[in-house]
């Protein structure tokens, strides 16, 4: 295990080096590569049918400018020249020469040859427009090789480790295609292998780090390799849209030309996955601990959003022109791997809460304020060609001051909302409670919906009502996950009298409730107070009557075992005595035998009827063969009739209470009776189950309900055996024809 470790460890390292050595390899190729102007931009649909769109780096006088269209090298159309990119057949193109290339272009729709001079690559200007992009990248991978060292065996610092160092593709791809790759090949293939292996690893890595951060998701228990799945998959995909475009294309010319589609498509798909693994994380997670960590990143995309909103975009569509160039825009995104690093080692250190609440409300402020100050200085001033700045801003500063409290108040309320739901307001909170109250409707679900409807309006990560009883604290209900902090428990309280516990988790371990909630959570417990303690007079009730039809089916196995046992003996023995007398008369024995024959059949006959007693009282099979062997017997005294009876029913099962046998025996027997008196059936099926409870269900064949009808006193019988009990009886029509019941009653067991 040990050896294996260390072999993880060393494996970053190389995957490193190896990334680091495999962008740098086209950086120094590019280096000892003649330049003329002709790039072709990256990330933009260069390929047309007649040639290639190029995007020089520099501007030269009567040279090549952004937009032309190459169409021929040299006289030679582009698409001939370019042909032996497919079949590795190269043209003989020197890198390194310095001389004179004669391009064949269509610009502004005139065509025209121009003849280019090749000079060194300008990694100054390649420089000055992508610097951003580079220390971003540089940052990005110092960050995530802090977090791995530090953080070895953390899963997501490994994704992101390897997502980081991936990005080496971006110097190639920044740099570009050329017209001299296209020619001599290899530059083409290289090109393509730096950025097309580097490239979807780097969505790989993402859509790993997903399934990973900020805590390891179930459906990597479900399907073990779907880490391996995640990384070949792409190249599996790009390859098959590949060899499908290359049997519909005309040509390998437009062949080539759908490559940068085909990749761009299946990194859309993995950004499509990604973004579904995270909403599903974020709705699946109830923790303290793993919130945190969101938090934060949540809180670095916020950085993020507000430096694009307020430096990017609301000048350019304001001034027309960005306050921050276009090269250091990439120094936006540094924001979030930091705030990544942050949730995977020290996602604890600050209250992260209040620092998004004032990020929320103060950059918001900050961004609206500055934006109406510049329209009104910038926009307007433009429009209207005004030369008096100072009046403008005069005005722009009295607008932005008498606008100021009211929108900050408005961004408060929006922000608290935000973290801390709907504690501003406590009448919606409470109206809200009794709405739901009054749209739950069944008892069982009160408490829920109570425990949820709290914890849904304040934002908090648990919500439980506690019931005391003689057996201690039980909790009736809950929603969210216990925390490892202490909560705040708010007593409930009828007539002077403590019966349970309202227990709220604050949302952090730091974070205490604050005055004007802890009033708001007070009125709560008061109108839990009397929701909480009918429900428990309810429980208390039913657990009442569960126990009075218990006790009473036990009272009637005492008075069966009574009566059995000592009655039926008794005058047993009488006709035994009866007729020792019968032989000792000897005055008159006719009529003396006459009468104690009688004597003798009416003592059989009490003994027959204690027996039936005994049988009303509860069927003596329960107690002879036990509930199932009972049911068996009972069934198959029903052959003689034209009713086929088929039985589902457990090898064994738990020894039930007398209350639940009988219910059981005397609700399938009533059933099966109805059925071939009113069903007109063929065939009837009886199943019996132990899950959560116990389930009887029996179907028939038959005639079925009618759509009216009654329910006899049979219906009746057996509906109120399941109720007394606690459980639940449903009668139905089948989808043909017959009728299915459905009884269901807790387990019991003696």
């Amino acid at each position: 295990m040990m050896t294996r470790g260390l072999r993880a460890y060393w494996l970053f390292p190389l995957i490193a080096v190896s990334f680091l050595l495999l962008g740098l390899s086209f950086v120094f190729a590019r280096a000892q590569t003649p330049y003329d102007g002709a790039r072709l931009e990256p990330g933009q649909q260069a390929w047309l049918p007649e040639g290639v769109l190029i995007s020089p780096l520099t501007k030269s006088p009567g040279g090549l400018q952004n937009g032309d269209l190459i169409t021929a090298v040299d006289g030679k159309p582009i698409q001939e020249l370019a042909q032996g990119l497919v079949h590795f057949n190269f043209h003989n193109f020197t890198p390194g020469t310095r001389g004179t290339i004669t391009y064949s272009i269509i610009r502004q729709g005139k065509r025209m040859e121009i003849d280019v001079s090749q000079t060194a690559y300008p990694f100054g200007a390649l420089l000055s427009r992508n610097w951003g992009i580079y220390v971003v990248v540089f940052s990005l991978q110092l960050i995530m090789t802090y977090v791995l060292i530090r953080r070895p065996d953390e899963q997501a610092a490994r994704a992101l480790f390897v997502f980081s160092w991936s990005l080496w593709h971006f110097p190639a791809w920044t740099m570009g295609l050329q017209i001299s790759d296209l020619l001599n090949g290899w530059g083409f293939w290289h090109y393509r292998v730096v950025t097309f292996l580097l490239f979807l690893l780097t969505f790989s890595a993402l859509l790993h780090g997903s399934l990973v951060f900020p805590r390891r998701n179930q459906i990597l228990d479900r399907i073990p390799h779907l880490i391996s799945i995640i990384y070949l998959f792409p190249y599996g995909l790009f390859l098959l849209y590949m060899v499908f475009i290359r049997v519909i294309s005309p040509n390998p010319w437009i062949w080539l030309g759908h490559w940068n589609s085909g990749e761009w498509a299946v990194t859309l798909l993995y950004v499509i996955f990604f973004f579904l693994i995270t909403v599903m994380n974020y709705r699946n997670i109830h923790d303290e601990a793993t919130r945190l960590k969101i938090r934060w990143v949540v809180f670095g995309s916020i950085l993020t959003a507000a430096g694009l909103f307020f430096l990017w975009l609301l000048p350019g569509a304001i001034l027309s022109q960005p306050i921050m160039p276009s090269g250091a825009i990439a120094l936006l995104t540094l924001p979030v791997p930091l705030a990544l690093a942050i949730a995977i080692l020290r996602y604890r250190l600050f209250d992260i809460n209040i620092v998004i609440h004032r990020a929320l409300v103060y950059g918001t402020l900050t961004v609206s304020t500055m934006a109406v100050y510049i329209f009104i200085v910038g926009y307007l001033g433009n429009l209207f060609h005004s030369n008096n700045s100072s009046l403008l801003a005069f005005i722009a500063t009295g607008i932005v001051a008498v606008t100021f409290q009211p929108l900050r108040d408005n961004l408060q309320r929006l922000a608290n909302r935000f973290l801390y739901g709907e504690r501003d307001d406590p009448y919606h909170v409470l109206a809200s409670l009794g709405e739901k109250l009054e749209a739950a409707g069944a008892v069982d679900t009160m408490l829920p919906t109570i425990v949820e409807t709290i914890a849904h309006a304040l934002k908090l990560p648990y919500v439980a009502i506690v019931f005391k009883d003689d057996k201690g604290p039980r909790i009736a209900a809950a929603f969210g996950n216990p925390q490892p902090f202490e909560g705040l428990k708010l007593p409930l309280i009828h007539q002077n009298e403590s019966f349970g516990e309202l227990v709220l988790a604050p949302r952090s371990g730091n974070e205490l409730f604050t005055r004007n909630e802890q009033i708001l959570l007070g009125d709560l417990a008061r109108a839990v107070e009397v929701a909480a303690h009918n429900v428990r007079l309810t429980a208390d009730l039913q657990r009442s009557r569960q126990d009075l039809v218990t006790r009473r089916e036990e009272e009637r196995r005492r008075i069966r075992r009574d009566l059995h046992d000592e009655i039926g003996p008794l005058l047993a023995s009488q006709s035994l005595t009866l007729e020792a007398i019968e032989k000792l008369v000897t005055q008159d024995p006719l009529e003396a035998i006459s009468l104690i024959r009688d004597l003798k059949s009416q003592t059989q006959g009490a003994v027959k009827e204690i027996r039936r007693i005994i049988y009303d009282l509860r069927p003596p099979a329960l107690d002879d063969l036990g509930l199932v062997e009972a049911l068996r017997e009972r069934f198959a005294q029903l052959e003689l009739t034209n009713l086929k009876v088929e039985l589902d029913l457990p090898e064994e099962i738990p020894s039930l209470s007398a209350a639940t046998e009988t219910a059981v025996y005397r609700i399938a027997v009533e059933a099966v009776t109805n059925v071939i008196r009113h069903a007109k059936a063929h065939e009837c099926h009886v199943s019996l189950h132990l899950n959560d409870g116990l389930q009887l269900e029996i179907s028939d064949d038959g005639t079925g309900l009618p759509f009216k009808y009654r329910a006899g006193v049979g219906l009746h019988a057996m509906q109120e055996r399941a109720e007394e009990l606690g459980g639940t009886f449903q009668i139905e029509r089948t989808a043909g024809k017959g009728t299915h019941l459905i009884i269901r009653l807790p387990l019991e067991t003696e």
